[in-house]
């Protein structure tokens, strides 16, 4: 489905027409005090995220001069696999880039276009670049002996050491390491394992490049020293022949094939300058750019990010370090999984009918679960949420807790928002007391952005549940901006990211949080860890009689209570 939006200059507001489940803005060409046409000068940030691509057109100025969503699925052939159609991703790069295009005036021109990316998602292509299978998503989680095979090998310190990422059952390290194992023959036909940053980059010019943040999380670079890593190229069986070579985020790739041309409709003169890793184009877009700046993405995964001014790791191995889209910057992030993903499973489950949701836009529904859930108390009538999909301790299995039969959905929708809050607090007392952000458990401000940053309701639980300010930088589309600052960057239009930012943003709104409803969400926190403690093992043991049959469980412990 394809959603988009443009900026209308004119009126300073949204002409919008509505069918079948889809939303169209259409954008007018600015005139000048004469009625003529006004030539544009162009950059375009595409933001290639987990369930949907991005694109955003800026003028030189800032003004939004169209935009453009497109969204696809996420397959699941089995518990704990979770792969995409690569042919999908590109296909919302197509989609979005020609969207935008149909309201460019003849005479303007697009100068340079950036990508931010999805990380640590797995694309097997030959050697034309052309997937031989699904891509195997960050999210995916089947690598259980791979990861105890490399745990054994080099320890998980080293793995740490090495790309700034904690060894876990996924990322690619652990899926080219799966395929070898369990799927030789799409092992030997893939020439190269590319990631979704350097597919879609191969895609529009014909060159393979990376990025570094991107390269961190592939567990097979080495953050310090600035390159792929010989041992885990073999932990994981591969050569430094199939990888694609690593540069800045911000120089130039190379100019657009006539391919990529004519399917996108961009113009073969547009540069293309590399981009990043979805979190630190988010951060540069959001306005992060100096030490101690913090930023809350709200995706399918929620992430925090905070900014270094140098390299170290985190001596607790709590945060993800790496090299940020900024030069000399570096970023410590901690990821609470896919929670966000639990509002879309609220609203599709729960909130609407089949019949339903294909007749109203999906951004119409959650402003009226927004406006719904605002008429709960805090505290969603003693109704507790542990999301599922990700959380703290990145568990598969949630719960509401306290549910009555006098709670109703609108009930139901306020404590899936605190519920998210909560987890996000539980990890913001962790990482802000950690040696590497010597922040004392507190930070000035979340700079907040995403998808619940466009949620009045939510956005103040935030504040309100972590007892912090929230800032809301004038975009919402952070990634997509970060990634048109960088090609300004590299087509010169700017002198630095920084330069860029502050030519690009407008005004923030500041929430602060409110003392008295501070003081419920305290005790309800207490409540929320409390139980969750208490319930961790029997979610547990839920998820294996879900994933295993009753044969195959019966040599496994019993975890004690």
């Amino acid at each position: 489905m394809l959603y988009t939006i443009a900026n209308v200059y004119q009126q300073k507001e949204n002409i919008r027409l509505g069918f079948a489940g889809q939303e169209i803005y259409i954008a007018l060409a600015p005139l000048n005090n004469l009625g003529e046409v006004i030539t544009m000068d162009l950059l375009l940030g595409l933001d290639v995220g987990t369930t949907a691509t991005k694109a955003l057109l800026l003028d030189l100025d800032g003004e939004v001069a169209a935009s453009a969503s497109y969204s696809y699925g996420l397959m699941t052939p089995r518990e704990g696999w979770v792969e995409q159609d690569p042919e999908e991703l590109w296909r919302g790069v197509v989609e979005t880039c020609r969207t935008v295009m149909a309201y460019v005036n003849p005479e303007d021109r697009v100068i340079a276009l950036s990508l931010s990316s999805q990380g640590g998602t797995t694309i097997p292509v030959n050697g034309d670049g052309q997937p031989v299978s699904n891509a195997i998503s960050w999210m995916d989680h089947r690598a259980h002996e791979q990861s105890k095979q490399v745990r054994k090998a080099l320890g998980s310190d080293k793995i740490y050491e090495v790309s700034g990422w904690r060894l876990g059952d996924g990322l690619p390290l652990l899926h080219i390491s799966w395929l070898r194992q369990h799927a030789p023959e799409i092992f030997a036909s893939a020439r190269h394992f590319l990631f979704v940053n350097d597919f879609i980059v191969h895609r529009l010019t014909g060159q393979f490049c990376m990025d570094p943040s991107d390269a961190g999380i592939t567990q097979l670079y080495n953050i310090a020293e600035g390159r792929w890593d010989e041992d885990m190229l073999d932990m994981a069986g591969i050569g430094i022949d199939r990888l694609s070579p690593v540069r800045d985020s911000g120089v130039v790739v190379g100019q657009l094939t006539a391919e990529a041309s004519r399917e996108t409709g961009l113009p073969k003169s547009a540069l293309v300058i590399n981009g990043g890793h979805d979190q630190y184009c988010a951060a540069l877009g959001a306005g992060a750019l100096k030490r101690s700046d913090v930023m809350l993405s709200c995706g399918t995964a929620w992430v925090v990010l905070y900014l270094m001014e140098q390299y170290r790791l985190d001596p607790e191995e709590l945060m993800a370090i790496s090299q940020h889209v900024i030069p000399g910057k570096w970023g410590a992030l901690k990821s609470m999984g896919g929670v966000g993903a639990c509002m879309e499973w609220f609203l599709d489950n729960l909130w609407v009918s089949d019949t339903r949701s294909h007749a109203a836009a999906r951004s119409d529904l959650y402003n009226e679960i927004d406006k719904c859930a605002d008429n709960v108390p805090p505290g969603s009538k003693g109704l507790i949420f542990f999301p599922s999909s990700g959380g703290y301790t990145r568990g598969a299995r949630g719960a509401f807790i306290g549910l009555t039969l006098s709670h109703s959905r609108d009930d139901m929708a306020r404590a899936v928002m605190e519920g998210v809050a909560f987890e996000l607090r539980w990890m913001l007392e962790d990482i802000l007391n950690t040696k590497i952000t010597g922040a004392g458990g507190t930070s000035p401000a979340l700079r907040m952005v995403g998808g619940a940053a466009e949620s009045p309701v939510w956005t103040k639980i935030v504040a309100d549940v972590t007892g912090i300010p929230v800032v809301l930088p004038a975009t919402t589309q952070a990634a997509s901006c970060g990634a048109a600052i960088l090609a300004g960057v590299g087509s010169e239009v700017f002198s630095s990211p920084e330069a860029g930012y502050r030519t690009l943003s407008g005004n923030e709104i500041i929430l602060k949080p409110d003392a008295e409803n501070g003081r419920l969400y305290d005790e309800l926190f207490e409540i929320y860890r409390t139980t969750f403690l208490q319930l961790q093992n029997s979610l547990s043991r839920l998820s294996v009689i879900a994933e295993f049959p009753l044969t195959d469980r019966r040599d496994f412990p019993t975890p004690t209570e």
